[in-house]
């Protein structure tokens, strides 16, 4: 479960912010969580902290009855960014705020504060411009069938039992926009597959009363929003969308829109979210690539793989035919190779596998006979993170193994850093005026020790460690130095099916050192295969 152990509120110390900072107690004590407040105040005013502090006190006292065991806090800074700096310094896992003041426009093209903080800390905002008491009874999610829609139906399932406190009659809605009549079968596979993936260990979530609402209107948010008024929606779950720049000039985000024009409290959602979803794996494909004439790499596999988790089954391809149609065939969730002998054909046929696969592939050189010893996942900024990390921490939970957590910081045009801990990302080259190493490095340290707690790694066998070098000469030379076997790397970051050029960085790792390696998979680029491959199954199955 995503769990609540810690809940900002963030004020303006108006009225506005009545009913989140009353929310926010509400729910820091359904969850049994500590609860934090902060105000940001102007940049440059910080000789009045004394005289704001004063304020921040008597207004949660006035609001709240009493501000004792409640953590106070004043900030200095541009709003969205004081609350990521809080957020972060208090390890908040929900954030909730009083409802957007700023122009339609400014909203359209920066988004609102909200979805601006939700984009970069990772963790779920709540924006309450009404009154909010619990227990919820109806709680909807707008879904559209994507991984990001499918995470926030995951979390409100999650978290209703908590919010609903056990009603019987509480449920969720799951809400899609649609002119065709038909669309309520889809939506109850939908479900499926959620319920699928939180996995029998959370089986609360098969247990929710769900219904499946198809309406019609002129654009989605118009139509959700006047559902939502008819149908007495209590909260509304919303992935956020990292949309920016013309992307978000052009077409406008969906979450900021609703956040806008709903009535009820929104819960935004984080794009990275729905990837600290368990990884499931119910199929491996294998194939030796090279000669195994001692049956080591079959007797490795047959003896460790099917313990990762409950019901895998193994199923061995012939090397000789399209690996990539093969697994695609199975519907694989897991492709294991060794590696051919002569080093020529192993990079032009593992490179051109990596580039064509729509699922993860662990390449095996020399498997250790005891099993993984030490892991080193290579982490850079981008979305795939959380798979990394997600297929460290199975690992983890199969081998008595240790984790080095490795980022090389990227002070290029292409690079993102964080100039303090929890502050938003900027680019890389802004910060060649800083002292890096007293500002960029402790707050991407900042940065990659709560992704490790996020995604609920044992500290106590996991190591943070950061460099300044390129990516592909740095991560291949710390494998060496803390003697890895396995290297955990992305086969590459693009989210669309077909042929996909690796980075320097995998090229690298694939040809230098002894180690095995795992290349990930984006599991939005999985799912985009898998819709671009329907039409050619359905043509098949017809003919």
């Amino acid at each position: 479960m995503i769990a609540v152990r810690s809940v900002l509120a963030a004020t303006d110390l108006t009225e506005q912010c009545t009913s989140a900072l009353q929310a926010a107690a509400v729910l820091s004590r359904a969850f049994d969580a500590s609860l934090h407040v902060v105000h940001v105040g102007p940049l440059g005013e910080d000789a009045s902290e004394d005289r704001l502090a004063d304020a921040l006190q008597r207004h949660v006292h006035e609001l709240l009855g009493t501000a004792e065991g409640i953590d106070l806090a004043v900030e200095f800074d541009r709003p969205f960014h004081g609350i990521l700096v809080r957020a972060a310094a208090v390890h908040a896992d929900l954030i909730v705020m009083g409802p957007h003041r700023g122009t339609g426009t400014t909203a359209r093209w920066r988004g609102t504060t909200a979805e601006r903080v939700v984009r970069s800390a990772d963790v779920p905002c709540l924006v309450v411009s009404q009154p909010f008491a619990l227990p919820l009874r109806h709680v909807a999610v707008p879904v559209d069938f994507s991984p990001a829609t499918r995470g926030a139906a995951w979390l409100a399932a999650e978290w209703l039992p908590f919010l609903s406190a056990n009603a019987p009659e509480a449920y969720l809605s799951l809400v899609y926009v649609s002119s065709e009549d038909d669309e309520s079968d889809r939506l109850a596979m939908e479900w499926d597959r959620i319920v699928t993936l939180a996995g029998p260990e959370a089986s609360f979530i098969a247990e929710t009363r769900v219904e499946a609402v198809v309406c019609d209107g002129p654009d989605p948010v118009t139509a959700v929003s006047e559902w939502t008024a008819a149908a007495a929606v209590d909260l509304l779950v919303v992935p956020a969308e990292a949309r920016r720049g013309l992307k978000r000039l052009w077409t406008g985000s969906p979450a900021t829109e609703l956040t806008l024009q709903v009535a009820c409290p929104t819960l935004l959602v984080p794009p990275a979210l729905w990837r600290r979803a368990p990884l499931r794996l119910r199929r491996v494909a294998t194939a030796a690539l090279g000669s195994d004439s001692t049956g080591r790499f079959q007797e490795w596999m047959t003896r460790h793989l099917p313990t990762l988790q409950e019901g895998l089954s193994l199923t061995a391809v012939n090397p000789e035919v399209d690996l990539v149609q093969e697994i695609r065939k199975m519907a694989a969730d897991l492709l294991v190779v060794s590696t051919p002998e002569d080093k020529a054909l192993q990079r032009s046929t593992v490179e051109r596998l990596l580039e064509r696969t729509p699922i993860p592939v662990l390449l095996l050189r020399e498997p250790p006979s005891d099993g993984i010893r030490h892991i080193l996942v290579a982490v850079d900024t981008g979305d795939i993170w959380y798979e990394k990390f997600g297929w460290a921490k199975l690992l983890l939970e199969r081998y008595d193994a240790e984790v080095t957590i490795f980022h090389a910081i990227d002070l290029s045009m292409r690079g993102r850093v964080r100039r303090e801990p929890g502050g938003e990302f900027v680019p890389g080259f802004s910060a060649w005026t800083d002292n890096v190493e007293a500002t960029v490095v402790p707050a991407m340290e900042t940065w990659l020790e709560e992704r490790v707690r996020l995604t609920g790694l044992p500290v106590d066998r996991v190591n943070v460690m950061l460099g300044l070098q390129d990516p592909w000469f740095a991560v291949p030379n710390v494998a060496a130095r803390v003697g890895a076997d396995l290297v955990i790397v992305a086969a590459h970051s693009e989210s669309r099916a077909g042929r996909v050029p690796l980075s320097r960085v995998v090229r690298s790792v694939l040809t230098q050192g002894q180690y095995s390696v795992l290349a990930v998979i984006d599991r939005a680029r999985r799912l985009a295969d898998r819709r671009d491959r329907r039409p050619i199954e359905a043509a098949e199955t017809t003919e």
